[in-house]
């Protein structure tokens, strides 16, 4: 895919990254951080009792654009982690490191951008199969607990005094999507607490709320998502859409039921940013309640409806709907449910159709497993050749790492493939050069100076 950037340059986006003839992963620029408010609970926030904070409040910090420009030069040359933790020249943590950051930091608003080398292999096929691909920056920094607006999103306090630690390799990253191979995101978006939000940033999450909830496994809740869209107003959802869904499809990654995905996000979100929808008010914020005003306005609810049946369909439309507010079909002819009377049965038919729906549905995920299953026994056949019956396909690729001797501690099972699709590589690859040595420093002193005299 080919891109131009702000000087009509034309770049292709595959040569961001590169692999050296020794299998190390180059990434010539990259987002490692970002200027933005973020969610912190007191005590991660440096001398939290020294300002007099609470330990489990949540607190918005702002990091600071001019901050992190000061800081550029001091996220140069800095460890590149697979977890977490701090590091110092007395504790490298060694074990950790998985590669380094170059020696160019520099701001480009609102990103802070470096380069970076990644030397591990189970940290590249975590790139490469987007298990782990977003950056994460360690740094220490001075809270100054004076609060503000930034960019219309407000905060309790600045970080002053940006010190970069190391960077990690994570799942989800504080920065956000956009901050890829930025701040390890530690809190659950229901443990941040409630702000103002538009009437739009209400119905957005009303209706993404429907279309997720149906494709959730059952032991999933779909918690709040209102915080996913703090800040979000009509004149800017339409900017903000790719950043929402792929946080979206993050923080629902491994949560949803077999064969569900969230492939449609995209036009729900779009539905919204139709200038059509303008009757949804003049965006004034109020406290977060459901979407009741947008529910009480028929012609804007018609418009919607009419917009999600083209998109999604009208059965997921029916859905998004409701959870608007719109009664179901006929609710208003019908009488309310007289106390103490039993629902009405549930008649064969839809009992049948229930039955062969959940019978189909098993089918068409067996037939997916057992499809991964063979072609994982196709691809391993080289190292494994005739492989006896495995249950999953992860456990054909982990019986091929096993065989190739390659360590899989702290190795997810999403990573198996892409690990041996690269010991397949480095197979048939020519034979990686050697280092040249220096031979005269291989021989002994006397073959090097013969013309010296021995010492009795």
């Amino acid at each position: 895919m080919t891109q131009q950037n702000q000087h009509g340059l034309a770049f292709d986006r595959a040569t961001v990254r590169t692999i050296d003839a020794y299998g190390r992963m180059h990434v010539a620029i990259s987002n490692i951080s970002k200027a933005t408010v973020n969610p912190y609970r007191g005590n991660e926030i440096p001398d939290w009792e020294a300002l007099g904070l609470d330990a489990n409040r949540i607190y918005f910090l702002l990091r600071d654009p001019q901050e992190l420009e000061k800081a550029a030069s001091t996220f140069n040359g800095i460890q590149l982690l697979h977890i977490h933790i701090p590091v110092d020249a007395n504790q490298p943590r060694k074990e950790r490191v998985v590669g380094t950051t170059g020696t160019d930091a520099t701001f480009q608003a609102p990103y802070l951008k470096n380069s970076l080398v990644v030397w591990d292999a189970i940290a590249i096929a975590g790139i490469n199969s987007e298990e782990q691909k977003e950056l994460s920056s360690a740094y220490g920094y001075r809270a100054d607990m004076t609060p503000g607006v930034y960019e219309g999103v407000a905060y309790d306090g600045v970080m002053r005094d940006i010190r970069g630690n190391h960077v990690a390799l994570v799942e989800v990253g504080r920065a956000g999507p956009d901050v890829v191979v930025g701040d390890s995101y530690t809190l659950n978006p229901s443990e941040i607490p409630k702000m103002k939000q538009s009437k739009t940033a209400i119905a957005v999450a009303g209706a993404l709320g429907a279309y997720i909830r149906p494709k959730l496994a059952q032991d999933s809740a779909l918690g709040d998502l209102t915080a996913f869209l703090k800040g979000v107003s009509r004149k800017n959802l339409k900017s903000e859409q790719p950043r929402i869904v792929r946080a979206m499809q993050n923080h629902f990654k491994g949560k949803l039921a077999q064969d569900a995905d969230l492939e449609d996000l995209k036009e729900v979100i779009e539905v919204f940013t139709d200038p059509g929808m303008s009757p949804i008010g003049e965006d004034e914020e109020e406290d977060l309640t459901e979407p009741k005003a947008v529910a009480q306005d028929d012609e804007l609810m018609g418009k919607i409806r009419e917009m999600l049946g083209e998109k999604l369909g009208p059965e997921e439309a029916a859905r998004v709907m409701a959870a608007l507010g719109e009664p179901a079909a006929g609710a208003a002819d019908e009488p309310p449910p007289t106390p103490g009377t039993a629902p009405a049965p549930v008649t064969k038919q839809a009992m049948d159709a229930a039955l062969a729906k959940a019978t189909k549905a098993g089918e068409e995920g067996a037939i997916s497993r057992m499809t991964a299953i063979r072609t994982a026994e196709q691809e391993c056949r080289p190292i494994l050749g005739e492989i006896v019956a495995q249950d999953s396909a992860e456990a054909v690729y982990k019986m091929a790492l096993d065989a190739k001797g390659i360590d899989l501690t702290d190795t997810p099972p999403a990573a198996y493939r892409a690990m041996v699709k690269m010991a397949l590589a480095q197979d048939q690859a020519p034979q990686t050069p050697r280092v040249a040595m220096d031979s005269a420093a291989q021989k002994s002193f006397r073959d090097r100076f013969p013309n010296i005299p021995k010492v009795i």
